[in-house]
């Protein structure tokens, strides 16, 4: 029997307990996740193949629709048993939708081959590493430098923390954004956006928790897990100058995969750095996990008007938030389903 491609909107609680145990470690694929990404205002979809109408292959897919486009993200691509099918019907239903922009990421993938499809305008290599908590000695492959700092930071005195209130979530966020003040200033491109809303629906839906180094009542540094059944993923990261004195990044981490694995977690993935992020893949590399090569890219599916007409709203969005930020410069110196 062929396997047929189906696109499910607002999956229902028995849907996701398919999509879960088809990768009960991958927290991309979990309910909490899937609302607290419908938190953030994207309309959720199940994208799957299904033979004799069982789940063969699944991923959730995310829709977002703005004035001129209306996009669609995969945050996780599955490992399709048939590809040629699978991709056939995402672009299917992409046409169906009027989707005109499509991004398709590997936050958790196994593995993932993206096609050559019509409209890419963007590929970039990436790499994650994890850890198998599966093993009772896994810190046997932490490198001398990372087991060094892990024991810095046990005798400056920092203790773990978890959490999921509204301050451990603001204080996750300025230590995310210090950390990437101090990326810019090595002359690093780093995102403009700390996405705090992202971590807050994450912390608020029970889709991630917030594990913290602290001393004397102060984060030194602080990561977003997002959790499924038998894994986590290392969503996001901050730590502050004191903090790398006393290697609490490295202690932080060791912490974090001793509590998974006492929970029974299987798998700790500490998340990817692209090519040109060699300190942080050093960092993450350091801990001894798998490298796992991935990808991710970018498609334009629309019109080549309206492509024009996004870039020169973008081009405008640009030009009126460089006035905002020099008024506030100026001011502070004053002062139911588809099958396809």
């Amino acid at each position: 029997m062929p396997v047929e491609f189906f696109a499910e909107p607002n999956p229902s609680p028995a849907l996701c307990r398919e999509l879960t145990a088809l990768a009960p470690a991958n927290p991309f694929y979990t309910s909490l996740y899937i609302e607290a990404r419908r938190a953030l205002v994207s309309e959720p979809w199940i994208l799957s193949l299904r033979r004799d109408g069982e789940l063969v292959v699944a991923c959730p897919a995310f829709i977002k629709s703005g004035m001129l486009n209306r996009s669609l993200e995969i945050p996780s691509l599955p490992e399709a048993t048939d590809p040629e099918e699978f991709w056939r019907g995402v672009l299917g239903f992409c046409r169906h939708m009027k989707v005109s922009r499509m991004a398709v990421n590997s936050f958790g993938s196994p593995r993932a081959i993206i096609p050559l499809l019509r409209g890419e305008v963007a590929r970039t290599a990436r790499s994650e590493y994890v850890l198998d908590l599966r093993q009772p000695d896994f810190q046997k492959g932490f490198s001398s430098h990372h087991t060094r700092n892990i024991k810095r930071g046990r005798h400056a005195g920092l203790w773990l923390r978890r959490a999921v209130d509204e301050q451990a979530v603001q204080e996750h966020a300025w230590l995310v954004s210090a950390s990437m003040r101090r990326r810019e200033d090595q002359g690093k491109m780093v995102p403009s956006d700390v996405h705090r809303e992202t971590f807050a629906a994450m912390a608020r839906n029970g889709a991630g928790e917030l594990f913290q180094a602290v001393h004397d009542g102060k984060v030194f540094s602080s990561v977003l897990v997002l959790r499924a059944e038998k894994g986590a993923y290392y969503q996001s990261a901050g730590t502050s100058p004191e903090g790398m004195a006393c290697g609490a990044s490295h202690f932080l981490v060791n912490e974090i995969a001793s509590a998974l694995q006492r929970e029974g977690a299987e798998l700790f993935n500490l998340g990817g750095a692209s090519e040109d992020e060699s300190g942080l893949a050093r960092f993450k590399s350091g801990f001894g996990g798998t490298r796992v090569e991935l990808e991710a890219a970018e498609f334009y599916l629309g019109s080549p008007i309206r492509k024009r007409l996004g870039s020169l709203s973008a081009f405008l969005r640009g030009i009126l938030n460089l006035k905002s930020l020099s008024s506030k410069a100026t001011a502070l110196r004053g002062h139911g389903g588809i099958r396809l």
